[in-house]
């Protein structure tokens, strides 16, 4: 086991903490060195955003990335937790076999999927990542394996999806894909002039199996919340014993970090008017990749955001507060000086009862990417009363600066505190505040 002490932090660059990384050389070393600690917490690719993969020891999986089997006849893949979902792109796709939930980017571990339960562009048809989930090899704080399923262990099982990693160390796990007979998608964009609009595109677009929306916060006047909200079914393939090819472009790169003045109000008022005058309205074809993943196609581009990093918001409103939380919301956010690059839409389904830490709520949730700065603590401060009093819930994996009692999840019932984040310290510490508001 090697350790390092480095500097680390998520996708955000904020915050920034001294770690201890320990890089096992393969699985065999973990039983050993987890009963040794006294706290440790696995730690992927960190593609989430606020503190949730950061401790003062963490265990780098990354090097545990093996493909330890696919059955191309039924879909099914068993993988080491530290392989990359497009890891598994490149094994299952030419196969015909895609994930049934996928997040909006592939540069995320197996593992780290489950910590968060994903979800995706399909949440009430496909629900989260850990409803395609067929079983996971835990190691737990006495250096044991449990194999958990939903019918062995289903306790354990439903405590790790959703658990941010505070129930163990997932080892391995196997996942059922999704057949495909194409690599392109059928997407259908509809321009929304006003946030009224783009509910009703939602609404009168539910039997589609994929829909996400983009919403300009700055717009005012009657095209207050206007946006885009990009369908998209797959296609089906003229040849099915056509060999399929993961389209695989060029990648740009972001080399160094942006000034902090380049995301302004006037740069981000031009963005925004250029994704919603550009959007190809009507369907056209476009590949996976550019549908699933178009973030993937620039590398390091948190780099935009400055040394200072970014802080995402995200918070899903049941549907009866859904519209008008969302309008008041982007109200709040309009009278304030912070302004974000980025703004997504999602429709979500019935959580299952079992999924307790899932993120998604039957409703809507909204992602908001800001430039850090010193005045955007208010304004989530301001978000999060909001958004408690019509009964949201923010998601623990994007959460850099939120009261710890937002995610809704008390983090006394995981048992031991062996396996604790950053994240999981604030819960603990807050853990008062959790009782008193949830009583």
């Amino acid at each position: 086991m090697r350790t390092d002490t480095t500097t680390l932090a998520n996708w955000g660059n904020y915050p920034v903490a001294t770690a201890h990384v320990h890089t096992p050389a393969d699985a065999d070393e973990l039983p050993g060195f987890v009963q040794q600690q006294a706290h440790i917490l696995a730690r992927g690719n960190g593609r989430c955003y606020g503190d949730a993969a950061l401790a003062d020891d963490v265990l780098n999986m990354l090097p545990l990335n093996r493909i330890l089997d696919f059955d191309a006849a039924s879909g099914q893949i068993r993988c080491e937790a530290g392989v990359l979902l497009s890891d598994i792109i490149q094994v299952a796709v030419p196969q015909g076999w895609f994930f049934h939930v996928t997040p909006g980017i592939k540069q995320i571990t197996l593992g780290g999927a489950i910590a968060c339960d994903v979800h995706g562009k399909n949440h009430p048809s496909k629900g989260c990542f850990s409803r395609w989930l067929t079983s996971f090899v835990l190691l737990n704080g006495s250096g044991e394996r449990v194999l958990c399923t939903k019918t062995v262990n289903a306790d354990l099982f439903w405590q790790t999806c959703g658990g941010m990693g505070w129930t163990g160390i997932v080892l391995e796990a196997t996942l059922q894909l999704m057949p495909v007979s194409s690599v392109m998608m059928r997407q259908t964009a509809v321009r929304a002039p006003h946030l009224e609009a783009v509910f009703r595109a939602f609404a009168e677009n539910e039997q589609s199996s994929y829909a996400a929306g983009w919403v300009d916060c700055l717009s005012t006047g009657a095209a207050f919340g206007r946006g885009v909200v990009f369908l998209a079914e797959h296609e089906t393939a003229a040849d099915p014993e056509m060999p399929l090819v993961y389209p695989e472009k060029k990648v740009k790169n972001v080399p160094f970090f942006a000034p902090s003045w380049i995301l302004n109000p006037l740069s981000i008022r031009l963005h925004n008017q250029i994704i919603f005058s550009r959007a190809d309205v009507g369907e056209r074809l476009v590949d996976m990749d550019a549908y699933f993943y178009p973030l993937d196609r620039v590398r390091n581009w948190n780099r935009l955001y400055g040394r200072r990093g970014l802080v995402q918001y995200q918070f899903c409103l049941p549907e009866k507060h859904a519209f008008d939380g969302i309008r008041r919301a982007l109200e709040t956010i309009r009278a304030g000086a912070d302004t974000p690059f980025l703004t997504v839409l999602k429709r979500h389904g019935v959580r299952p009862a079992e999924a307790v830490h899932s993120f998604p709520v039957h409703g809507y949730s909204l992602a908001l990417d800001f430039p850090r700065t010193r005045s955007v603590f208010d304004l989530v401060r301001r978000l999060d009363d909001l958004v408690w009093s019509l009964e949201g819930k923010i998601y623990l994996a994007k959460d850099a600066c939120s009261r710890p009692v937002m995610g809704r999840v008390d983090p006394n019932g995981f048992g031991e505190n062996k396996f604790c984040s950053l994240l999981k310290m604030r819960l603990l510490n807050s853990s008062y505040e959790y009782s008193r508001r949830t009583s």
